[in-house]
């Protein structure tokens, strides 16, 4: 096999360091962290040394696209993880697409995912193998939709939930998501239509695995309603609910958005025009020490997939927990890999659940001790 170069743009941040660790320990031919901050990149670098992995660094600002054509075209597989997602993805993708290259990204806004994919029909031809949310929620929700869908003989829906916690992150960029995600109308595909609801309502209690357990979720915006039914025929009903540990943040975070803090709309502040929702960002980062105050250094997902079997009616649920940047970042080096070793490959655009093997995902991400759960219920009508 020949030798293969992983690039990892945002690969000196919080999730990204997480997808060259795992590339750089299982096997990476050359390893290059990109980002924006040399700082941060020379500090990557030694803590991968540290550990035994070598990697380059290589300063670029995926804003310019003279820099990000020309990194691109080094490397066999490129893994995005800079966020928030709904501003730099359709701009990444427009380059990547145009190349001869692997590309997997840990997207989690459903807007650009839905931009992307309507993008990717216009095309005449995509040069890239480009996956689009291989990550923790979408990415290992989307692969267990997958794997319950193909036990099935028809599945009628398919519920996932989420949960994170202030005390398992780091980043602007999954704080700036989480306010997108639980503002104004957000996708659903219920009964077999793609449509709005208000997010934040809707809610259910969720069983999740210690040390998390029973947490009350709600509507927020993720990417799955809009790629799980376009892989996934005949599904009905695809819903996605999330929360954050401890409760109180879910009731603050709800009061922000009930009076439109977390809308991404510019004010004036003597003279200088401000985004409501990058101050709310700036505000809780600095403060985020208050915000962990409580909570534990764990996030998890759950996902129940329902259809029939022979007759009967037949529930699938998956459940799993670990630190968040390695549920997203460790599915993306795997995701990676599989580019890079799998051929062939037709080019195009993919989900997760349209190309990743469910018996593949799940044996790797053990490997790595994260341990996806299965529960099967099987009734008589």
């Amino acid at each position: 096999m020949m030798p293969k170069s992983f690039l990892v743009l945002g690969g000196a941040g919080d999730m990204g360091s997480s997808v060259v660790e795992d590339l750089g320990s299982y096997g990476a031919d050359e390893l290059v962290v990109g980002d924006i901050s040399e700082k941060s990149i020379e500090s990557t670098i030694s803590t991968l040394k540290k550990k035994g992995i070598r990697a380059k660094g290589l300063r670029i600002d995926v804003n310019n696209n003279r820099e990000l054509a020309k990194a691109v075209q080094g490397a066999d597989v490129i893994v995005n993880t800079v966020g928030p997602f709904y501003r730099f993805e359709k701009k990444i993708t427009d380059i990547v697409k145009t190349v001869d290259v692997g590309y997997v990204d840990i997207c989690d806004d459903y807007d650009v995912t839905s931009d992307v994919f309507i993008a990717s029909k216009k095309d005449i031809k995509v040069n890239a193998r480009i996956i689009v949310g291989m990550g923790w929620t979408p990415g290992i929700t989307n692969v267990c939709a997958r794997d319950g869908y193909d036990q099935m003989d028809s599945v009628k829906e398919i519920n996932i939930a989420w949960v994170g916690s202030a005390a398992d992150s780091a980043g602007k960029a999954v704080i700036e998501h989480t306010f997108h995600a639980v503002t104004g109308d957000v996708p659903m595909f219920l009964n077999g239509e793609l449509v709005k609801v208000p997010a934040r309502q809707f809610h259910r209690e969720i069983d999740f695995p210690d040390p998390i357990n029973k947490v009350d979720t709600y509507f927020t915006g993720h990417p799955e309603p809009i790629t799980i039914p376009r892989f996934l025929k005949g599904v009905e009903t695809v819903t996605v609910r999330g929360a954050l540990i401890p409760d109180w943040q879910n009731h603050l975070v709800s009061q922000f958005a009930d009076i439109g803090l977390t809308e991404n709309k510019y004010v004036e502040v003597e003279g200088t025009r401000i985004s409501t929702r990058e101050f709310l960002v700036a505000f809780v980062h600095d403060t985020l020490d208050q915000f962990k105050a409580g909570g534990v250094d764990k996030s998890a997902f759950w996902v129940e997939v329902k259809g029939k079997k022979k007759g009967k009616r037949m529930t699938v649920r998956y459940a799993g927990v670990d630190r968040m940047k390695r549920l997203t970042g460790i599915p993306a080096a795997i995701g990676a890999r599989y580019l890079a070793e799998t051929h062939p490959l037709k080019n195009g655009i993919y989900a997760p659940e349209g190309i990743i093997e469910p018996d593949f995902l799940f044996k790797e991400l053990r490997k790595r001790k994260i341990i996806v759960k299965k529960y099967v219920e099987i009734e008589e009508f």
